[in-house]
This record gives structure tokens, sequence and C-alpha cells, in this order.
């Protein structure tokens, strides 16, 4: 039967179509789906008009709606495979995969010399393997789907996805390329080729991927964003100026226009990363609570926290927690890992795996399943240590698993998402005043909001500069952080100070050969030598750890202080010299400086830093003496005291689940010094 045949439907289909008609009769009608209508009530058997209706429903997202009518369709004519493959794809929108695949099947079935119905059934089989954490499987699914259809941009884009997500950026850089060269003008291909280049640290191809997409869509969401993320990666810095600009005007004006993490490299408005991180929550992660029973708080004598991380290895963020995870009182704590990663093996992997009740593997699951293995061990409080970084399961914190959900550590910021309940900070990284810029209720701890592992080896191996590519007799300004946080504000008063401190040398840490040649093409700009810069290749922490007292004075970056890098340095006993400003991660620098007992080393202004930087270089005895300040302050500076950052966090802790057994709404609150 073809779409113009007026027989008589089967009774089935009558019985259907007469229920689809009532079930949306309430709804206002556009004309085309008047019109389909009005053909329905004289032919109730033609496809064209059945079809046509679902299709008008899928475009407007009504996806009960569309399966509904592609059911009448189906059961109209069995025989016509454009019906079960538009059946397929409604039912798969609603999440009924299983009912999905026999439709595709019977698609494929019923047309097997046509292509794209061959390719639709074995596009949606790998994925429903995917989603259900059969990765292998659906590897192999979508390999089979390139080999039957090597001319299909989606086949090979769908293989690209799979191959990042399993074995890593580099695997699927060739499946994006051939998928490109089948369609080089679809923007979603483009997009998703740039983030696979950025995550291969290949950020230069990035950049170039993002500024063509920019051309071709000026307004599509997230791209001059992550187009100024991977310039400042590469340390790029044409026109830099104006693309920021673009970024923040459009956050002004309610665009998504960048992600959040990106955006704290550069943006110095605590107001504008609130907007974006809003911006973002409100499209990418909208608040599923409801799709699951509310989470109850269960009482007992134990709470159970799950701290929730994609890198529970050797990684910054572990590096800073794992003591905390050692010294939880195992008395009133039961803690848990709920690991988005893999384990690499390493003594770091080891010490957390000791050092919880369980280690929950979340990373083949979906969210919802995710959320189920959260829920059936009764987490009280599912702490965020990614954020919008790194491997991130926000989804599933949007299904509200756990009654108390708490932004810790990871991201320094807001998430600007209504299902996180409090943010842990301390009273310099987010003064009282600030408290407005968050979306979730502040917690404020005494010292630094930064844990820190006192068990931290420094190697003791022999190490001098000459063994670095240092001078033996030049001041050595440091500083280890990642490019993107180098601005060229910062660099300019780097520049300066290495033309009045002669002999000095600048060094830096220099992951990413595009962003080290561009940084001594900027050192040439300003009139310095390009032996005055020295890169540091990455080394084993405790290695790190003892090759930083080789350095004098570590300078900061500003908006986006040093973190873990920052704490790295003051462990070792280099001074770390910082510049504050108004947003979290700009006022990291200081806490730490707080927390170590020298809050001199804290300017709140450009010219401070510098001129503060130039007497330090140039006055050995006033840095000699912060130095000898620092050695002397280290053994019993908050900044290290786990033991007693512990007894502040679990006091936070109890604080959230009493207010929460009471029947009271999160508020913000500070931990009383103990």
């Amino acid at each position: 039967m073809n779409s113009l045949t007026t027989l008589s439907p089967p009774p089935e289909a009558r019985q259907l179509l007469q229920a689809s008609l009532k079930l949306h009769d309430a709804r206002p009608w556009s004309d085309a789906e008047a019109g389909y209508r009005a053909v329905l009530a004289r032919h109730p058997a033609r496809l064209d008009a059945l079809l046509g209706l679902g299709q008008l429903s899928s475009q407007e997202k009504r996806f009960a709606e569309a399966a509904s009518w592609f059911q009448v369709a189906v059961a109209a004519d069995p025989t016509q495979a454009s019906a079960h493959l538009a059946l397929a794809r409604a039912l798969r929108q609603l999440g009924h995969d299983d009912e999905a695949t026999q439709h595709f099947d019977q698609a494929m079935a019923l047309r097997p010399d046509e292509a794209h119905y061959a390719l639709a059934a074995r596009m949606h089989r790998g994925s429903v393997l995917e989603a259900q954490g059969r990765v292998d499987e659906a590897l192999t699914c979508f390999q089979d789907a390139v080999q039957h259809h090597p001319d299909e941009a989606d086949a090979w884009a769908a293989l690209a996805m799979l191959q990042w997500r399993v074995q890593g950026a580099e695997s699927s850089l060739d499946s994006f390329r051939r998928a490109l060269q089948i369609d080089s003008a679809r923007p979603e291909l483009i997009e998703k080729f740039g983030l696979a280049l950025q995550a291969h640290n290949s950020v230069e191809d990035a950049a170039i991927m993002f500024q063509h997409l920019l051309q071709m869509e000026p307004t599509r969401p997230l791209t001059a964003g992550r187009l100024m993320h991977t310039k400042m990666m590469a340390a790029d810095w044409t026109a830099l100026d104006q693309l920021q600009q673009r970024v923040e005007a459009g956050i002004r004006a309610g665009q998504l226009t960048a992600e959040p993490f990106g955006l704290q490299g550069y943006c110095s408005s605590p107001l504008l990363l609130l907007r974006a991180a809003q911006a973002y929550a409100a499209a990418h992660l909208p608040d599923r609570s409801a799709q699951l029973a509310p989470a109850t708080l269960s009482d007992g004598s134990k709470i159970r926290i799950g701290y929730s991380s994609g890198e529970f290895r050797q990684q910054a963020t572990s590096l800073l927690l794992t003591e905390v995870l050692e010294m939880h009182d195992r008395e009133h704590f039961e803690v848990y890992a709920i690991d988005n990663g893999w384990s690499d093996g390493s003594a770091l992997r080891q010490r957390i795996e000791n050092a919880v009740t369980e280690v929950v593997p979340i990373r083949g699951l979906s969210d919802k399943e995710a959320a189920a293995a959260i829920r059936a061990r009764g987490i009280h409080i599912l702490v965020n240590l990614n954020g919008y970084f790194g491997l991130a399961r926000n989804g599933v914190f949007s299904l509200r698993p756990a009654p108390i959900q708490v932004n810790y550590l990871g991201f320094p910021g807001t998430l600007g998402a209504e299902f996180i309940d409090y943010l842990i900070a301390d009273e310099v990284v987010i003064p009282p005043e600030a408290h407005a810029h968050y979306s979730e209720k502040v917690i404020t701890l005494p010292g630094s909001y930064q844990p820190n592992d006192s068990q931290r080896p420094v190697s003791s191996e022999p190490l001098q500069r000459r063994d670095v590519g240092l001078p033996d007799d030049a001041f050595v300004f440091c500083c280890m952080n990642n490019v993107y946080k180098i601005t060229p504000a910062v660099f300019d008063i780097w520049m300066r100070l290495l033309k009045q401190v002669p002999g000095s040398v600048l060094w830096l840490y220099g992951r990413v050969a595009e962003a080290r040649d561009n940084l001594i093409h900027e050192v040439a700009e300003r009139g310095v030598a390009a032996e005055r810069l020295v890169f540091a290749p990455a080394l084993p922490p405790d290695r790190h750890l003892a090759r930083l007292r080789l350095a004098d004075l570590f300078l900061d970056t500003w908006p986006y202080n040093a973190h873990t890098t920052g704490s790295d340095a003051l462990w070792a006993g280099l001074p770390v010299l910082t510049c504050s400003g108004s947003t979290f991660p700009s006022r990291v620098g200081a806490s730490l400086l707080h927390a170590v007992g020298l809050p001199e080393l804290v300017t709140d202004s450009f010219e401070a830093y510098e001129s503060l930087a130039l007497r330090l270089a140039t006055e050995p005895g006033l840095l000699s003496g912060l130095r000898e300040r620092l050695a002397s302050n280290l053994p019993h500076a908050p900044l290290y005291d786990t033991p007693r950052y512990v007894r502040h966090l679990e006091a936070a802790y109890k604080r959230m689940v009493e207010r929460a057994r009471g029947g009271q709404p999160p508020e913000a609150f500070s931990v009383s010094p103990c």
C-alpha cells in the first residue's frame, strides 16, 4: 500500500486512530495539523497524513504524541518500512529501547536493499548497547556500521565518539576526519572534532575548528568561549581582547557563549560567572529529580558520604583529598568513592581504595543506573568533586539521588544548578558580601577551603639547577600553572620584571609544544631574549616538589590563581606572590597564603603585585626572611593540618544532616574553629 491508498483500516488501527484523535483534540492545531486531520476524517488509513502528523509532533518534541500517530500507521499497514522506522525513532526518544529495536529491525527486514534502514538499525543497536554499559559490543556494532556504510558520516561520528570515550581522544581523530570528509559542512561534526582535538592537546588545530564553526554559525552556543579557551591553552593571544568582549557581551545578553570552566581563565566578574553557569545548567542540566522518588534521609548512627569524581587516580583533586578520605571518623561516617574514571594502578589509587568503604564504578552506567547505585547504598550526602571540570557526571546529580548534594573542591565556583544545595568555601575565597553570586548555600570553613595531604613526600634525590636547565647564579621566577591561566596583562608584568632584574629567568610549565612556541614568540615581541624562558616537563609528584625548591619566587596568575600548584609550591618551601580579585578562582592564592601565615604576599592590584615582585627579587633579605617564616610555619600551618581540617569538614556535614532531618532547607553557615 502506498501513502495515497484509502482502503479502510483494520479494526486495531481504527481504535488506535480514534484514541489518538481524542487524546490530542484539546490542544490547538496548526494549519498543517488541521489539514492532516481533515484528510483522516475522510480516509482513516491515509499513511501520508498519519506520518505527517507524527513528524509534526516529533519536530515539536512531543514524542509520546508522535509515537501514537506512528503506531496507527504501523497498524494500518505493517508492511510500510517507513512507518516502522518513524515509530522506532519516536520510541527511542521516549526511552523504550527494546520496543524501538523491534521496529528498527522490522524496517530493515522489510527493505533489505535500502541502506538507510539497515544503518538506522545498526546505529540504534550500538547506542542501546553503549547506554547499557556494554561498550565493547557497542564498539563492534559501530565498526560494523562503518564497514557496511562507509559513506555515512553519522556512522563514523558515532564510532568516533565511542572511541574517544573508551580508548581516548587520539583514537577517535581518524574517524572524525573520515566523517568530515563525507560531510564537511555539518556543524555538530566540526564541534565534536574540535573538542576531541582539544582533549588530545592539539589546541591550535582545535582553535581552527572552532574559528571555522564560529564563522559558519556566529551565534552557535558555546563556540566563542571554546575558541577563547583553546587559544589561551595555546598561548595564542591574537585578537584575544575582541574575542573576550564578544564572549562576555553574549553572557550579559543572556546567551550561552562559554562553558563555565574555560570562562574562569579570563573572566574577572563573579556576576558573569554566575550567569554563565546558570545558562549552562539550564541548557544542559535541567533538574530531573521528578524522575525518581524523593531521596530520603534515613536514620542511622553513621552519615554516609559519597564522593563523586572521575579522577580517583594520580590527579590534582585526588592529590589534595586522599588524606581526608583516610582520616574520616569511621565511628560516625561511611565513605564511598563514586568513580566515573578508572584505576591507574598508582600508589595514590591504592590509598583511595583502602580509605573508603567501597569504590562504586559508574563510568559504564547510564545516569539513572548510577543514581540507582547511589540510592542502593543509602548515601546521605553526595559530593560533586568535578563540577564543570574533568570526567564529570552532573547528569547523575540532576536526578538528585541523594537528599543532600554538595559542590566541593574540583570546580572553584558556582554550578548555577538547582539540584546542588551547598558549596564548600572559606571566608577569603567567598567573603560574606559575595554570597549572592553563588546559587548554592555557602559553607564557610575556618582556615582554607582547600584540603591537603600532609603525607606527600618530597624526593630526596640530589637535584641542582643545572639538572633542570636553570642557571646556577640567576634569580628564578617561577609559575607552574597551566598555560591557559596566563593572560597577556600578567605576562607583560613578568617581562618587565625580567628586564629589571638582570640575568633573571622565568620558569614555566611547558606541556604543550604549541604553547611553548607561542610563548617564545611573545617573549621576543616584548624585547626579551628567548633563553630567559625555561620550560619544565611533567615529572612524578615527589620530584616535581623537589624541583620547586630550586626556584626563588612563584609568580601567581590572575584571574585564575594557582590551586593545587600553589599549595605544592608552599609545601616545597617556595613563597608564592598572588594578586587577589573578586571571583573564587582569583582569591584561592590569598586563601592559601593566609592559611600558611604569609598574608603580606597577597596584593590587590597589578601595580602592587609588580612592585612587590621587584622588591622580593632585588632585596635578598626580604625574600630570605619570608622563606624562613614559611619553613617555620609549615609544621603547624592550618593549610597542611589535615586532622583539624577533617574535623571542620565533618562538622559541616553533620550540620547539613541535622538541618535536613529537622525539615529545614539548606542555608549558609560558618563552621567554628576547633
